[in-house]
């Protein structure tokens, strides 16, 4: 298990590479700049953080460089991640604290082929499955296990961050983010109706996505500038997924790579992970603490940590709480 002492130390290399500590306030993303993270692209190009009070600076993150990480170092003062990732740190004395669930599902879905035969994960044995490793695993092995399905039956197959093996038929069910690879798929000539969607919360175990993290002593120093964070990221998202055409271009304004059409077919996913839980109830960006005890099990299942904590120690609503009401309703789809 990794020490704090081993994180911070991983954190300080990672803070000499990318230069000296900043001295604005910053945000890590968890990759590039993209329709992922509309909202906070929107929030920074119209001022929105500025407005509330906080002169913040959007950093990309990487394979090798992690929020979690940065944000436990100090290097930066808020990360983007996930209730996952929050509680494995505090299960290794990290004091990283949930203040923003953006997030009400998965981020993950697992897609197969109609003409496979797989209609649901109870159907896996002698079949195959890609997967991504270093963690991104345990999802559907939890999964499997919920569907009392043995691993040691289902071809388990490493998977790179493409869809080229899958669409080769080197397996048949494949690991997708909602608003990346699925989109992919899409692009590639499949039709929602033409897939299978393996959904893990229908069994139980969905890791939800996409909340913002500090540390317990920036919440404690600087607790007006957690809540300016909060105010404008509300914000953001709400007039991004307002007018996802809109937000595109703002986004194309940071990464020029990018394309108009995907950036928005990316926001509007990113709208279907927003889309329920307390959102559906008027409640975006309130984390629902019933979500946690679904994650932690499947982090001491398939041992990424080794005991329990504390969990309500690990988020806190008080941000929430005080935030615009204007802000806390987003455009969903009718159910």
């Amino acid at each position: 298990m990794k020490t704090l002492k081993t994180i911070m130390a991983a954190a300080a290399s990672l803070a000499l590479l990318s230069g000296a500590a900043r001295a604005e306030d910053s945000m890590r993303l968890e990759w590039v700049m993209q329709g992922q993270f509309a909202g906070p692209i929107l929030a920074l190009d119209k001022g929105y953080y500025k407005d509330a009070g906080i002169d913040l600076k959007l950093e990309p993150a990487g394979p090798d460089l992690k929020p979690a990480v940065t944000v436990a170092q100090g290097t930066d003062t808020f990360g983007i991640g996930h209730p996952n990732q929050v509680i494995t740190a505090r299960a290794n004395e990290v004091p990283l604290v949930t203040v923003l669930q953006l997030g009400q599902k998965s981020a993950t879905t697992y897609i197969a082929r109609k003409d496979t035969g797989i209609k649901r994960v109870e159907d896996m044995p002698g079949h195959s499955v890609g997967l991504w490793f270093g963690g991104d695993e345990h999802e559907f092995m939890a999964m499997l296990a919920s569907a009392k399905v043995d691993p040691a039956k289902v071809k388990i197959i490493p998977q790179g961050f493409d869809i080229v093996a899958w669409l080769n038929k080197d397996y048949e069910v494949m690991q997708v983010t909602r608003y990346n690879e699925l989109q992919l798929v899409y692009d590639a000539g499949y039709k929602p109706e033409d897939l299978v969607f393996l959904e893990p919360g229908d069994y139980g175990v969905a890791m939800i996505n996409t909340g913002v993290f500090v540390r317990e002593d920036t919440i404690k120093a600087h607790p007006e500038k957690v809540q300016a964070m909060v105010n404008a990221t509300l914000r953001g998202w709400q007039e991004a997924l307002a007018d996802p055409v809109a937000a595109a271009k703002i986004v194309l304004k940071y990464n020029a790579e990018l394309t108009e059409a995907g950036q928005v077919a990316q926001i509007k996913a990113m709208g279907d992970i927003m889309c329920a839980g307390p959102t559906l109830k008027g409640e975006f960006g309130k984390t629902d603490p019933a979500t946690w005890p679904v994650i932690e099990k499947v982090l001491l299942d398939t041992k990424q940590i080794e005991k329990p904590v504390k969990l309500e120690d690990g988020y806190t609503n008080a941000f929430w709480d005080k935030a615009p009401a204007a802000y806390k309703t987003i455009a969903c789809p009718a159910k």
